[in-house]
């Protein structure tokens, strides 16, 4: 028996000929339904800024330099890949799980309290968890990589169990990549207003797991540390 855990996984995930899926449910979207705070977003602007292939030309990771806050807008425009729009969101979802969840963690965001917020993308909204940002905890929880010249932190966490629940172990594959597809959209946002971007995929679970308030069943995926 395989004892390797990255490799048993992709062994008991793999799909042969003639297997079946669950395809039980539906799973509902997370909700807070008593948030500190409830801090609507702009507008979203599907259109105008550069051409998309300009901006996949400077495509790549970028550590905030400046540390210098962002606008209320560029936060908008920035999770507009994440936003649902017209019944769907905007990253890839097998069977529509949406096993894919986003915090941010406002640090220098003008016109919003630090702390922690839950994004909502069906409304387009931010609530708040927590009134703590806890920079310190923060720079401790990524292997000392400093969020001090960020402006936020966006963290995108995992619930596998909805994807399991339509197509059984390969769920938490299919998780994982919705998480891929929704940092690369973040960066290629990043760059096109002209913001910097790092994802952060190395960082002790249960210490982010406990600055965001994370349910058992919940996994951080990555951070993405925002600026300029």
């Amino acid at each position: 028996m395989e004892k390797h855990p990255g490799k048993l996984f992709y062994r008991l995930s793999r799909l042969y000929p003639g297997d079946a899926l669950p395809l039980k449910r539906k799973p509902k979207a997370k909700v807070y339904a008593n948030p500190l705070e409830t801090q609507a977003l702009p507008p979203l602007r599907p259109e105008g800024g550069p051409p998309l292939f300009r901006t996949l030309a400077h495509l790549r990771p970028a550590l905030p330099e400046v540390g210098a806050a962002i606008t209320l807008k560029d936060l908008s425009q920035l999770l507009l890949p994440l936003a649902e729009r017209e019944g769907a969101r905007g990253v890839p979802s097998a069977g529509e799980a949406y096993p894919l969840e986003a915090y941010l963690v406002a640090l220098k965001v003008e016109g919003v309290f630090p702390g922690v917020y839950h994004y909502f993308p069906k409304e387009h909204q931010l609530f708040q968890l927590s009134a703590k940002a806890e920079a310190q905890a923060w720079a401790e929880a990524l292997f000392g990589l400093s969020p001090e010249r960020a402006a936020a932190l966006l963290v995108l966490t995992l619930v596998p169990e909805r994807s399991e629940a339509l197509f059984g172990l390969r769920g938490y594959r299919y998780a994982l990549l919705e998480a891929g597809y929704a940092a690369g959209l973040v960066l290629l946002a990043a760059v096109g207003l002209g913001l910097a971007a790092y994802p952060a995929e190395t960082f002790y679970d249960e210490a982010v797991a406990r600055l965001l308030g994370l349910p058992e069943g919940e996994y951080p995926g990555v951070v993405i540390l925002l600026g300029r």
